[in-house]
């Protein structure tokens, strides 16, 4: 059922100086609000029942918002852009009628006639030629990636070449994207998603033994690791952990790499189980998956010491990301410093992990957290001033929203309204951070399952935000563009 309040757009804020007195507005909800830690999977790839048709509309906030020395943001001129997107590297086969991963399933089949099935079935390539506009207008020196490059189980070191070269090289060829650095984390697919592990190329096998379990999952990373693109070497996973460092025109952006798959939302629990592989396997209704237990038949084949073996490997690379960015981080001398990342600490993590992340990014007075895994956009804020950014809506996935999740520490500031694609757009001056969420216009035209009816469009821009630099005397809080639109744009708007 279409739902009127997501399609009602809302209008440009205004601007009042210096010191400024907003109305920041009324974020949209989809579902219950002011949860501390995601407990259930209402907000997995895997939960669409509670997303739709809901909405909420949250009460205006009245804040104080101080420059301290800094120049008014919206004179800011952009010395470094980047682009960022998540979730994006669908399956292959949609040349051949083959949905995978990018459409919903209704009772085991795809209703090709539904206005989201014209949308979703080639998502990815439209988001790459979204992508493509943004990127002559903005020129970006990198490219953020935020993980699950490859559905549904990643890539082995035999495939790797042919489905770099199709879901890849292939998607993002546009002239404007050529020979840009994509900076790339993994998401939970990449690692085996929930089937079998084992093996260098499709179809991945059950695991002998804990020690082949571990090596496959170390020889998922490497796959993705030693690839080299034939397109300036734009491709760039160094390891679990890295940094990268852009200056230009005196602009100063540290990024910093996280494997965070230790995550309880749809992370290690269920790349260790590989319930998909044992439940074929023991022909066992894969809907059991949701909520199997280590020990069962259908989770490590009810090994015990497997199970175990994958998740200690698993929380040893996080470990690692976290001990090596409080360090990095903590000595940075960037003007802003970014976690990018697959998963969030208050969408994905329990509680205890979730605290030990907000104690990092506040220790180390983190500019912004920017992530996947849920296949929708948000922003929220932490009352210390590092935003967190959800930006899980690149395509390779079909996009359901999540609920809004809140705690005493982090409030939202805004969900995207309705299930829209689309990805950020990151501006930095040498005092101010500017991202932007992009999506489609309404000049596209999409084809269903035939692409040759495609027809870009242009870029209709919604929820901006400006982020003070590290370390200045402005509120870390930082303000909402005058250009913001929070309102409904781009597609799909709703489900049905």
């Amino acid at each position: 059922m279409e739902s009127t309040q997501l399609l009602s757009p809302e209008e440009h804020r205004s601007s009042n100086g210096w010191m400024k007195k907003i109305v920041l507005t009324g974020c949209l909800a989809l579902g219950s609000l002011g949860f501390l830690v995601l407990t259930q999977k209402n907000n997995s790839t895997t939960s669409l029942a509670s997303l739709k048709g809901s909405s909420q509309v949250l009460p205006p906030v009245v804040v104080d918002i101080d420059f301290g020395d800094l120049p008014d943001p919206e004179n800011m001129e952009p010395l470094v852009t980047m682009l960022a997107l998540g979730d994006w590297g669908g399956t292959l086969g949609k040349e051949y009628g083959d949905p995978g991963s990018c459409c919903i399933i209704y009772n085991g089949w795809v209703n090709t006639r539904s206005y989201r099935f014209q949308i979703d079935y080639w998502a990815q390539q439209y988001v790459a030629e979204l992508m493509a506009l943004s990127a002559i207008e903005l020129k970006p020196t990198r490219i953020l990636s935020h993980g699950d490059n490859f559905y549904w189980v990643g890539v082995g070191m035999d495939n790797a070449n042919y489905r770099f070269e199709q879901s890849f090289e292939k998607i993002y060829n546009q002239p404007s994207l050529q020979n840009i650095p994509w900076i790339n984390v993994m998401g939970n697919h990449d690692i085996g998603g929930a089937n079998f592990i084992c093996g260098d190329s499709e179809p991945y096998w059950e695991c002998s033994s804990s020690q082949e379990l571990v090596d496959y999952l170390e020889r998922r990373y490497q796959a993705q690791t030693t690839y080299k693109s034939p397109n300036g070497d734009r491709w760039i996973l160094r390891d679990h952990y890295y940094t990268e460092r852009v200056e230009r025109n005196g602009v100063v952006v540290e990024i910093f790499n996280l494997d965070t798959n230790y995550a309880e939302g749809s992370g290690a629990k269920e790349v260790c189980c590989q319930c998909y592989g044992y439940a074929a396997k023991y022909n066992i209704n894969p809907g059991v998956c949701s909520n199997i237990q280590p020990g069962n038949p259908s989770c490590a084949g009810g090994s015990l010491d497997m199970y175990n073996a994958c998740m200690d490997r698993i929380d040893a690379w996080a470990n690692e990301s976290y001990t090596r960015a409080y360090a990095d981080i903590l000595a940075s001398d960037a003007d802003f410093t970014i976690v990018n990342t697959h998963y969030s600490p208050h969408y994905h993590m329990s509680a205890p992990k979730m605290q030990k992340w907000y104690d990092l990014c506040k220790a180390t007075n983190l500019t912004v957290w920017i992530n996947g895994h849920t296949h929708g956009f948000n922003h929220d804020i932490a009352n210390w001033g590092t935003h967190f950014i959800e930006n899980g809506g690149g395509g390779g996935y079909f996009t359901a929203n999540s609920p809004i999740i809140e705690n005493d520490q982090v409030k939202n500031q805004w969900l995207v309204v309705g299930q829209p694609y689309g990805i950020m757009e990151l501006s930095f001056s040498k005092e101010w951070l500017k991202i932007q969420f992009a999506t489609f216009d309404n000049n596209w035209q999409y084809g269903g399952l035939d692409y040759s009816k495609m027809k870009v469009g242009g870029i209709a821009r919604g929820h901006c935000w400006f982020i003070p630099r590290t370390g200045s005397n402005a509120s870390p809080r930082g303000i909402e563009c005058n250009s913001s639109m929070n309102g409904a744009i781009g597609a799909p708007l709703y489900w049905s």
